[in-house]
């Protein structure tokens, strides 16, 4: 597996922490344009290429994940609720 980049790992780190969830909401908000559109490219690769493992992913936010396809739906989640449209492996 990869190193997460920025602002991908910074999203993760910071939004998706177990103890700032309820954050989540404000991703859009906080990130400038090219960093929202550069979040959007990684977020797709990590969904669509399970590029991100467990224990990476698990590092970051302290939450704890029990499968690769239980972090593919939370990321997929967290790209519906960033964009506010549903994931679609096409995208």
């Amino acid at each position: 597996m990869l190193s997460i980049k920025e602002p991908l790992k910074r999203v993760l780190s910071t939004y998706c922490d177990v103890n700032a969830i309820e954050l989540i909401n404000e991703i859009s908000r906080s990130l400038n344009a090219n960093d929202l559109e550069l979040f959007k490219v990684q977020l797709i690769e990590a969904i669509a290429e399970e590029s991100i493992s467990v224990a990476e992913y698990e590092r970051l936010t302290s939450d704890d994940l029990e499968t690769p396809q239980d972090l593919k739906l939370w990321l997929i989640e967290l790209w519906e609720t960033v964009f506010k449209t549903k994931y679609e492996q096409s995208t």
